[in-house]
């Protein structure tokens, strides 16, 4: 089961994380193990990009770069 916590996002802001591969029980979990509220925002997306898999193709190259810069 997956716990809600309070992310303190809009729905915009939310939906524009989940399109990057953000997942808030890996924030969560980054909090967790001491890291900041704003680092595990910005470390969430990019672990959630490779987690499964090393970005292969261009395009997965691209998405990660755009996830990278921000």
């Amino acid at each position: 089961m997956t716990n809600i916590h309070n992310l303190g996002l809009t729905d915009t802001e939310y939906a524009q994380l989940l399109a990057q591969g953000y997942d808030p029980n890996l924030e969560h979990q980054l909090i967790e193990l001491g890291e900041s509220l704003d680092q595990a925002r910005k470390l969430a997306p990019i672990v959630g990009l490779t987690k499964d898999k090393a970005p292969e193709t261009d395009e997965e190259w691209e998405e990660f770069m755009a996830v990278w810069g921000d």
